[in-house]
């Protein structure tokens, strides 16, 4: 287990402690010790997940290959036969089958290649293998995953999910391209926009002199640096794949674990000495002004439900609106810039490369628009809600900012990645534990429109044969660009509306209960220990809950000084 793993369990386990020391007053206030049973079950079941991708001509599955030191895993694939393949430590060599239909098979090692033949029914496999560069690579799971610019939706799918469960990436670009190309920019853009890391490995060194290899690095590096990103760049041979060993260890699972889980845990300090502060005042004030909190207290619930009433009904009003036409004029932006390399695909009838290009710039241009519109709604929501609670309490009673401020970023860094994750869960693993502790249920592939791109393709026969049939050579690209402009890619967004909104409502559903679920259950807690505390001060109690509450809160406060 990770030092940071163990450290924010026993951070939880202490905060346990501490409250039953002092049980008797946290029994009394009602203290919802539940909250802090499901965040130590997420950080102990959590994995860091490594996603190795890129195009299919990379050579990922060589490369991984050549860090395990054998050729277990098939290199012949077509996007039909590409599984997603997480590469396990274990003394027990096997492999775990996830099928689509929820049920899972373990079979012998051998049989991984027959397995391309079942692709369709697949969702993933987990290969265990008793391998010291996977022993050494622990707690870190590399996952070969199919090349980002297959136009199948099942693919899609999985890479979608593996955006939002992946710790870090490790991008594999062959050294035949020389650079970094709009699809693998794009790729990049995605995970940045996850709030995730990656590295870069230069792959099939040994096709081009040393001289050559160090350049093209060096310009990869340059690239990133002028879009404002870092990373690591590193150059391997499929013979040779010391150097992104070294790199990948050269990752701390440390830092990434603490990335994932401190706001988290922040958070949950912050809201549970919310709830002891409201105890320790209320033993402070004469029982009158209690009174009046209780029912300043009752009447802000009464406002927050009204708040996700009003909420619930704005779903399907101007910011559903909005906030579509927003994504779509992102998506519709990036298909614009891609139009020139588009109409050279059509002409030279490179369907499938179409099929690519459009997928790509579709997906990035969702999921970058998603994250604007997820941190919109969420930033909106909790001012919304803080409002609404501001105007029914006392400041001295108001959830503090430090805590909406914990609950925005909570939200902000978590609701978009789970719902990704969401989209493509592993049958039979039941998704990933954060995600169901923030309360994101399954979701629909409504990020991956590959059916608005199958309707693209199927519409320009009918163009090219429209339009193009007797113009000449020299006109018939800027036709081409015209007809895309004109007709294909106003039908992508036409086809693309409902997909978006449905994934919006989805989004929006999520976020409203989440902040609703919060800001009512914080103060709900307030309440709840404010009028215990009501309850014992009347009975002659008062010092004594009192000298506990402080103690407790003192404890409190220490340990995540401590621990975080």
């Amino acid at each position: 287990m990770l030092k940071a793993q163990q450290n924010f369990l026993n951070y939880l386990s202490a905060i346990e402690c501490a409250l039953q020391k002092n049980q008797s007053a946290a029994l009394k206030l009602g203290i919802n010790v539940e909250p802090i049973s499901q965040l130590a079950a997420s950080i102990r079941s959590k994995e860091l997940l490594v996603p190795v991708v890129g195009a299919f001509s990379a050579g990922k599955s060589s490369l991984l290959n050549a860090i395990l030191g054998n050729q277990l895993l098939p290199v012949a694939i077509t996007p039909e036969t590409a599984i997603p393949t997480e590469l396990r430590h274990d003394v027990r060599e096997r492999l775990q089958v996830f099928f689509t239909d929820k049920h899972t098979e373990e079979l012998r090692i051998e049989n991984l290649p027959q397995l391309q033949s079942r692709a369709a029914e697949i969702d993933c496999v987990r290969l265990y293998l008793n391998n010291d560069a996977l022993a050494a690579l622990a707690p870190l799971v590399l996952v070969d995953m199919p090349g980002f610019n297959s136009p199948l939706d099942s693919h899609n799918k999985a890479i979608a999910r593996y955006i939002g469960e992946g710790a870090h990436y490790l991008f594999v670009v062959s050294v035949e391209e020389g650079t970094l190309h709009s699809s693998t920019l794009n790729r990049i853009d995605e995970i940045s926009h996850l709030g995730r890391s990656f590295s870069i490995c230069v792959n099939k060194a040994d096709l081009r002199t040393p001289a050559d290899v160090e350049a093209i690095c060096a310009h990869i590096g340059q690239r990133l640096e002028d879009d404002g990103l870092e990373a690591n760049v590193c150059a391997v041979s499929q013979r040779n794949a010391a150097s992104v060993q070294a790199m990948l260890s050269s990752i701390d699972p440390e830092v990434l674990f603490t990335t994932l889980f401190q706001p988290a845990l922040e958070q949950q300090q912050r809201a549970l000495d919310g709830v002891l502060k409201a105890a320790t005042d209320g033993l402070q004030r004469d029982q009158a002004d209690n009174d009046r909190h209780l029912d300043e207290m009752t009447q802000a619930l009464l406002a927050l439900q009204q708040e996700q009433k009003q909420n619930t009904t704005a779903l399907l009003g101007a910011d559903l609106v909005s906030h579509t036409d927003d994504i779509l004029q992102n998506v519709r932006h990036r298909l614009e810039l891609a139009v020139d390399s588009m109409a050279q695909v059509v002409l030279r009838g490179g369907h499938d490369e179409l099929s690519r290009i459009v997928s790509d710039e579709v997906r990035s241009g969702l999921i970058e628009g998603a994250r604007l519109a997820t941190d919109h709604m969420s930033a909106q929501m909790v001012d919304d809600f803080s409002q609404r609670a501001a105007s029914s309490l006392r400041p001295e009673v108001h959830v503090s900012k430090d805590w909406t401020d914990g609950l925005l970023q909570q939200l902000q860094s978590e609701l978009l990645p789970a719902l990704l994750s969401s989209m493509g869960s592993i049958s039979g693993k039941g998704g990933d534990v954060r995600s169901r502790v923030l309360g994101v249920a399954s979701v629909v592939g409504t990020l991956v429109p590959h059916p608005i791109l199958k309707v693209a393709l199927t519409l320009l026969p009918l163009v090219l044969g429209s339009v193009f049939g007797k113009v000449s050579e020299g006109q018939k690209l800027e036709k081409i660009k015209e007809a895309l402009r004109n007709q294909v890619l106003p039908d992508i967004d036409r086809r693309l509306r409902p997909e978006v909104q449905l994934f919006l409502q989805s989004a929006q559903q999520h976020a409203l209960k989440l902040v609703a679920d919060a800001f009512e259950e914080q103060i709900k807690q307030q309440k709840e220990a404010l009028s215990q505390a009501s309850i014992e001060r009347k009975a002659g109690g008062k010092d004594a809950l009192l000298g506990a509450l402080q103690q407790t809160r003192s404890e409190l406060k220490a340990l995540a000084e401590d621990y975080l």
